[in-house]
C-alpha cells in the first residue's frame, strides 16, 4: 500500500529540463500564451480554435498576472454574464496563482459548501489533466504526501499538491474560516465564485455578508488578494450591493478599496421584439422574442448564440442571467404605470413634429461613477411622445456624447441636450469635439449635427424626485408610449425610481419630456455656432477621466 502511494505522488515529478525551464519563463511573461498553453481546451470552441479574449475577460486576467508575492492587491470583483467563463476564469486564475508561486493557500468560497467543493474538483481536474501543468510544472499536478505517504488532501473540499499549493472549498452556508491556516499559511488568495442565488431572502443575503465580513476575510494573509465574480441575480444580492447596484445606504463598508468592473452585459444596447405566432421569423404556435439590435460583448457568445438562449431559456431568464436586468423592489413612483407599447411600424412618422436626444451625464468613468443615461424621444401632432431609445451604462463622458449624436443623426433629431449641473459649459465644447472627431471618422455628415441644447437641475426644476413627479402625471395620462426594442431599459428604470441607482436615464427621460412638452430648454446653438475645442484645454481632463 505504502509503496503504491508514493509511487502515485512521484509519478511524473522529474524536475523540467533546462529548456521547458526557459519556454516556461517565456510564458509566465504573457497570460494570454500562458493559459492556451496549459488549458487549451478551455479557451477554444468546439472546433477547436482559440476564441479572442473580450475586453472584459482582457482586464482581469491583467489584474490577476499583476498579483506579486507580499503585496497586497486592491480587491476586484467582476460582474460578468452567465455563459462568460466567469468559474472557468476564477479557477484558472487559482490554477496560475499555484503554478506560478503567486501564494500558498487559497481559499475558494461559495455561497453553499457543494458549489465551492465542486470548483476545487474543477481546479484539481484542471492541474491533473493538463498536458502544460505536468510538462512544466508536475509538483502541482501530483498530489502532497506526508512523511508516511498519506495523502495530504486530494478530495472534493481540499486540494494540497506536491508543490506546497493548496486551496480549501468554504461555503457559506457550513463552515468558518476565521484564523484558518494551512501549516503556517494563512490563506494569501480569497476567490469569492457564486455567492448569490435568486432566492436569496434579505435575511439570507444580511446572513452571507455577516459570514463574508467577520469570518471569511479576517482570514487572510497581510498581502491577501481578492478576486470574485457573479452575475447580478437580483437587486439586493451580496454582488449587486458590493456594486453599489442595491438600494440607496445598503454598500457594504467592508472590501472598502475594490475595484468593480461591470456589471457587462451579454449584448450591448439589446433590442428584441415580440414575434407573433405564424409570423415571418417566429414559431408557428408561440410567441418568439427575437433580438433585433445590439453588440455581443465576447465572441464566445455572439448574438446566434444569444438567440438560442433566449429560444431555449426564455427573455426573461435571458434579461436577467445574462444582462443583469433583475426586478427592482416595489415602491418605486412608476410602479402603477402600464406603459403603452407599439412597435417601430406603427409609430406615425408622418405625424412627428420633433425628435429630441437628452442625455444625463457623470462626469467621470471610475467604476465608482453614476452611469449615464440617453433618452430618445419624439413628439407628434396629436401630443403623443413616443419614446424611441433608452440606454445606461458607465463608461466615459466622452462615449456617452458620441452615442448620442450618432442615435440623433440615426432618428433625425434636432437636438442632443445635455443636463449640465456638473461641468457647466465645458459639456459643450466637449460636444464640439465629439462632433468634430464623428465628422473626421466619416460616420457623420456635419449638415446633419444635431443642435446642443442644456439645462440644469439647479434652475427651479426641484429635486429628482419633484422633476419625476411631473413626468408622471402625463403617464398617468397616457401620453407616452415606449417604442419596442430598448423598452425594457427605461422601463426598469422607472420602475425603481427613486429608490434605486442608478437613477440618471429616469433623469434622461425627463430632461426629453421637458423639452418637447414645454420647448423651455436652454435655447439650442447649432454646431456651427462654437467652433471645435479641445476637451483638455477647456478643463474637462480634470473632471471628465476618460477624456
Amino acid at each position: 500500500m505504502f509503496t503504491r502511494m508514493f509511487l502515485e505522488a512521484a509519478e511524473g515529478l522529474l524536475p523540467p529540463s533546462e529548456a521547458d525551464e526557459q519556454s516556461r519563463t517565456r510564458l509566465e511573461q504573457d497570460w494570454a500564451r500562458w493559459i492556451r498553453a496549459m488549458f487549451p481546451g478551455h479557451v477554444s470552441d468546439e472546433r477547436g480554435e482559440p476564441v479572442p479574449f473580450a475586453p472584459h475577460q482582457t482586464r482581469f486576467w491583467d489584474r490577476v498576472w499583476a498579483i506579486r508575492p507580499g503585496v497586497k492587491p486592491q480587491p476586484s470583483l467582476w460582474g460578468w454574464p452567465r455563459g462568460h467563463a466567469k468559474s472557468t476564469s476564477m479557477e484558472m486564475a487559482c490554477a496560475a496563482i499555484g503554478a506560478r508561486r503567486i501564494r500558498p493557500y487559497v481559499l475558494y468560497v461559495c455561497g453553499l459548501q457543494d458549489q465551492a467543493n465542486d470548483h476545487v474538483t474543477n481546479v484539481k481536474d484542471m492541474l491533473a489533466n493538463s498536458d502544460g501543468i505536468a510538462r512544466y510544472y508536475p509538483e502541482l499536478s501530483a498530489r502532497a504526501v506526508g512523511k508516511y505517504g498519506h495523502s495530504e488532501g486530494w478530495n472534493r473540499n481540499r486540494l494540497s499538491t506536491a508543490s506546497g499549493f493548496t486551496v480549501d472549498a468554504i461555503g457559506l452556508d457550513t463552515a468558518s474560516a476565521r484564523g484558518k491556516k494551512f501549516k503556517i499559511h494563512r490563506p494569501g488568495l480569497i476567490i469569492l465564485d457564486d455567492l448569490d442565488d435568486q432566492a436569496d431572502s434579505p435575511a439570507a443575503v444580511v446572513k452571507k455578508l455577516l459570514a463574508l465580513k467577520n469570518r471569511i476575510l479576517p482570514a487572510g494573509a497581510v498581502d491577501v488578494a481578492v478576486i470574485g465574480g457573479q452575475n447580478m441575480v437580483h437587486p439586493g444580492s451580496v454582488f449587486s450591493l458590493l456594486f453599489g447596484l442595491g438600494p440607496p445606504n445598503t454598500e457594504p463598508d467592508f472590501l472598502a478599496d475594490r475595484v468593480t468592473d461591470g456589471p457587462v452585459p451579454a449584448v450591448e444596447d439589446l433590442e428584441y421584439e415580440p414575434v407573433a405566432p405564424g409570423a415571418p421569423g417566429g414559431f408557428e404556435d408561440r410567441t418568439r422574442y427575437v433580438i433585433t439590435g445590439g453588440r455581443a460583448t465576447w465572441q464566445g457568445m455572439d448574438l446566434a448564440a444569444c438567440q438560442r438562449i433566449v429560444d431555449t431559456e426564455g427573455i426573461s431568464a435571458f434579461l436577467q442571467e445574462r444582462q443583469h436586468e433583475v426586478s427592482a423592489p416595489p415602491g418605486g413612483m412608476y410602479d402603477h404605470v402600464e406603459f403603452r407599447r407599439c412597435r417601430w411600424n406603427e409609430v406615425p412618422w408622418a405625424a412627428l413634429e420633433r425628435v429630441v436626444v437628452w442625455v444625463d451625464p457623470a462626469v467621470t468613468d471610475t467604476k465608482a461613477s453614476d452611469a449615464h443615461g440617453i433618452q430618445a424621444d419624439g413628439l407628434a401632432s396629436d401630443g403623443t411622445i413616443y419614446r424611441f431609445f433608452s440606454w445606461e451604462e458607465r463608461t466615459s463622458p466622452k462615449d456617452v456624447l458620441r452615442r448620442a449624436i450618432l442615435k440623433a443623426v440615426e432618428l433625425g433629431a434636432d437636438t442632443v441636450g445635455v443636463e449640465t449641473d456638473q461641468g457647466g459649459d465645458l459639456w459643450r465644447t466637449a460636444y464640439d469635439e465629439a462632433c468634430r472627431e464623428l465628422v473626421e471618422e466619416g460616420r457623420v455628415a456635419e449638415r446633419d449635427l444635431p443642435a446642443f441644447r442644456s439645462e440644469k437641475a439647479g434652475a427651479g426644476h426641484g429635486s429628482k424626485a419633484h422633476r419625476g413627479g411631473l413626468m408622471l402625471v402625463d403617464y398617468e395620462r397616457g401620453r407616452f408610449v415606449h417604442v419596442i426594442g430598448t423598452h425594457a431599459v427605461l422601463e426598469r428604470a422607472l420602475k425603481r425610481f427613486p429608490k434605486t441607482k442608478p437613477l440618471d436615464l429616469a433623469d434622461a427621460a425627463y430632461w426629453a419630456w421637458h423639452d418637447l412638452d414645454t420647448g423651455s430648454a436652454a435655447p439650442a446653438t447649432s454646431h456651427s455656432d462654437s467652433s471645435f475645442g479641445s476637451m483638455e484645454n477647456a478643463g474637462f481632463g480634470s473632471i471628465g477621466g476618460g477624456f
